[in-house]
């Protein structure tokens, strides 16, 4: 568009200045060539803005037969304008740059090549950056569409597993009544006829009577040993549930910080007690806290393992680190909560950054 406005001034000159008498008409012709270009411009739909350019043409060929050959120099511009809309018919579009030829003449000739040649190279620049950001157009759709999709299959996913907890909640509730019913339920009610046997004969035959009430006390018992067997085969081991808060909470913090996260374990973790899992929890908490204010990393590693007599448990990142480390209160609440059971906390910032939190199995209170 810039390229085309030099041209325009520069015809305007050339037709009013380099004439003898210059009419005041040629202004209003150039200004209804104006107009018409604009509107082409202005103008959304693809065939009516054709219409209007192939109207632009043809007006540039009547002026510079009538008016003034200097309206061919503006011929080319147009041309290319209406290639731009026919992409498999171009070539045959640029035959009409030889249309206006007849009327050329002289020094002209030369000048209405140049601008052809400067229209062409105008064109080619602006097609390129056409099919760039075409290009750019359907790469952000392709985005949008594989967005959309995983964004889809994530409800998909949280959905399923909606689903299959509620599901696996009413299984484990029904086979829990189920295996209430069956033991407990039927030894519960053989004691009680038992007992209702009993109080009916205790007058006439108190020896029957106490044999039942033995026989149903006994069944009560049986009844209560098999509530407490289900009751401990329910209960997850203390271990199972150490380690499965521990990956929980480093999971939501990857999730609200944006940081790839991991967690391993080995080792006797049930010689862990429940004192040792809050501190190595609370230190864990403390260790990712640091790691996303001030390392400046993408992942962080838990590690929780159990040596011997020893729990030896690291949080490392691979952000920036620190040569020289200066004990801040998160770093000295780790120590002190770490030496209450005997233990110990050993930083290191040489590469990333690792606190580590080891614990003697013998100091646990």
């Amino acid at each position: 568009m810039g390229n085309k406005l030099v041209v325009l001034l520069f015809v305007v000159s050339g037709a009013y200045f380099m004439n003898d008498q210059p009419s005041r008409w040629l202004v209003f012709y150039f200004l209804v060539y104006i107009a018409i270009d604009l509107s082409a411009q202005i103008i959304r739909n693809r065939y009516a803005t054709q219409a209007v350019i192939g109207i632009g043409m043809a007006y540039t060929l009547v002026c510079a037969f009538y008016i003034n050959p200097y309206f061919l120099l503006l011929y080319p511009f147009s041309v290319f304008e209406l290639a731009s809309y026919d992409d498999q018919r171009q070539k045959w579009y640029y035959l009409l740059l030889f249309v206006p030829l007849w009327l050329i003449s002289g020094s002209l000739l030369m000048l209405y090549g140049l601008l052809a040649v400067l229209s062409m190279m105008n064109y080619l620049l602006i097609s390129e950056a056409r099919n760039k950001a075409r290009k750019q157009e359907e790469q952000l759709d392709q985005m949008r569409h594989s967005q959309d999709q995983l964004r889809r299959k994530l409800h998909e996913n949280e959905e399923f597993i909606r689903v299959s907890e509620y599901t696996y909640k009413l299984e484990e509730r029904n086979r829990l009544s189920q295996e209430i019913h069956d033991g407990v339920g039927h030894s519960m009610t053989g004691a009680l006829i038992q007992m209702e046997a009993a109080k009916r004969i205790l007058q006439t035959d108190p020896e029957s009577a106490e044999t039942l009430l033995q026989n149903a006390i006994g069944i009560s018992k049986e009844a209560i040993e098999q509530i407490r067997h289900t009751l401990k085969n329910m209960k997850p081991a203390l271990q199972q549930l150490g380690i499965q808060r521990l990956k929980t909470l480093v999971e939501a913090f990857g999730s609200h910080s944006s940081l790839a996260t991991s967690v391993v374990h080995g080792g006797q973790l049930e010689l862990i007690t429940p004192l040792h899992w809050k501190i190595i929890q609370e230190n864990v908490t403390e260790a990712l806290t640091n790691t996303a204010k001030y390392a400046g990393a993408t992942t962080v590693h838990v590690e929780v393992r159990v040596l011997g007599k020893m729990i030896k448990v690291v949080v490392n990142d691979n952000g920036r680190g620190k040569e020289k480390i200066v004990k801040g209160l998160g770093l000295i609440g780790m120590e002190e909560r770490t030496a209450s059971v005997g233990g110990t906390i050993i930083a290191d910032g040489t590469k990333g950054f690792s606190v580590t939190t080891l614990i003697p199995l013998t100091g646990e209170n």
